[in-house]
């Protein structure tokens, strides 16, 4: 009996080589989406806490946060002050300009300060979605090549089946052919 038509023996191995390959490609992902959530969970925890706090509307809290700004405009206000007090000449003018870097030293402050309560909502939002979405992506490339793999492990089964059903047609007709043969010389 010769050798039937259909895949080889090394044709099936390097296809179930590259389906195993692509499972663990898709588990190794998996366990990269779980690091990276892992890895990026106490960033998130803790922005999410300094926007809660902000978005409490708390003004302890929001002067705390804001600190470094507020601190950079008033060293800029009190530098802006020592040049009005050495070039500009003595008069009411002089003083009004003290008086307006002031004003505007509490404009910036004020616009930092209801910034970060107002933006803190917004950057809530974001945080959460920024989460959910690397956990997603990770977790849909993982599904995609265990869909990529299961397809593969799909047409190597369907080609065993259609080499085996090649197999059993051959020896259908040879058992015909022997069968009229033997009929010929009956």
């Amino acid at each position: 009996m010769g050798k039937s038509s259909g895949l080889s023996d090394s044709v099936q191995q390097g296809m179930l080589q590259n389906d195993t390959a692509l499972v663990q490609l898709a588990q190794q992902q998996a366990g990269r989406g779980t690091q990276l959530f892992d890895a990026s969970f106490p960033g998130f925890q803790q922005a999410e806490n300094f926007y809660g706090t902000l978005g409490t509307g708390d003004p302890y809290a929001i002067a705390r946060a804001t600190t470094p700004a507020t601190q950079q405009i008033t060293q800029a206000t009190q530098s802006a002050k020592q040049n009005i007090i050495q070039n500009a000449p003595e008069g009411g003018e002089k003083n009004l300009a003290i008086e307006m870097a002031d004003v505007n030293r509490g404009a910036q402050v004020g616009s930092v300060t209801s910034g970060a309560f107002l933006n803190s909502f917004n950057a809530l939002a974001n945080l959460a979605g920024q989460g959910v979405n690397q956990s997603i992506s990770s977790a849909g490339t993982a599904v995609s090549g265990l869909n990529a793999s299961n397809q593969g492990f799909a047409n190597l089964g369907n080609l065993q089946i259609q080499q085996k059903g090649a197999q059993l047609g051959a020896l259908t007709s040879l058992g015909q052919d022997a069968a009229t043969v033997g009929a010929a010389f009956a």
